[in-house]
């Protein structure tokens, strides 16, 4: 049986532990994260429990042969991540469009205190917007991304896997990892341009290297989870219309690291689990 909500959290499961017993420690630990992981992989909520399902049976079959050679959570993924490829094989294509967003915008809470002033306030409504418009492109968005970048990049801004736990799970090198990663950010903001989600980029004088430069140290930052500044004037507008930009999706990217299984289809997969 699955651990049931509220209860202490219990310990990851190590190798040699009966499967009827890793397994459920496993989802309880790590069973919402796939969950949110599915819902921004597939098309729609039903292809998602598929997946979770799938990947579940296949993890509690797989266990005995499990060595430790990497984290009970990164073998967990790697597993999800096969499976996520041979369900879309059966689906004969790409997803053209995926599940609509139904989370709450982030970070729109103002903190106590003075009433921001004018400037400020119209800064802060602007930010909203610009929030809104890609929480509420962001699914479509994802969709036009190629497989291996979206994979990748959900994996890094959306599950919090660093570059290393995703090259293990992919079954690449992190350098690796680290491109896939950096390419999907690119084309889910191009994307997200298209759909009018964010602004077109204005034209530059800079010379190209330069902005490249800048946008592989920005990337680089992103990774890392650290502020990129730069002061007013010291860069060109579209390198700071493009920083900006990306700064929104990451934000947004990061709210849909809270919630999980809804509580019915947890039962579901108790049911299905422990009959097996």
């Amino acid at each position: 049986m699955l651990t049931p909500r509220g209860a202490s959290t219990p310990a990851t499961p190590q190798p040699g532990l009966p499967a009827d017993e890793a397994i459920p420690r496993l989802v309880e630990l790590q069973g919402d994260r796939l969950y949110r992981l599915a819902l921004r992989l597939c098309p729609t909520e039903a292809a998602a429990e598929d997946l979770v399902q799938e990947t579940w049976i296949a993890a509690l079959a797989a266990w005995p042969s499990f060595k430790g050679e990497s984290q009970p959570y990164t073998w967990l993924f790697r597993i999800a991540a096969r499976t996520c490829g041979r369900l879309q094989r059966r689906r004969a294509g790409e997803p053209e469009s995926f599940l609509e967003l139904n989370e709450p915008v982030v970070g729109e809470a103002v903190q106590a205190g003075s009433p921001p002033r004018p400037r400020e306030a119209v800064q802060a409504a602007s930010r909203r917007l610009r929030r809104e418009a890609v929480r509420t492109h962001l699914d479509r968005a994802l969709a036009q991304v190629p497989g291996d970048f979206r994979i990748a990049l959900v994996l890094k801004d959306i599950a919090d896997f660093s570059l290393r736990e995703i090259g293990q799970i992919l079954d690449i090198p992190a350098a690796t990892a680290k491109t896939r990663v950096h390419r999907g950010r690119r084309d889910l903001r191009d994307a997200l341009e298209r759909l009018g989600a964010v602004a077109s980029l204005p034209a530059t004088d800079t010379p190209r290297h330069v902005c490249l430069d800048l946008l592989a140290a920005k990337l680089d930052a992103m990774d890392r989870g650290v502020p990129f500044p730069f002061p007013p004037g010291e860069i060109c507008d579209r390198c700071a219309a493009l920083f900006r930009s990306m700064d929104v999706t990451l934000e947004v990217c990061g709210g849909l690291q809270k919630g999980g299984m809804p509580a019915i289809f947890r039962g579901r997969l108790d049911a299905l689990l422990s009959a097996r």
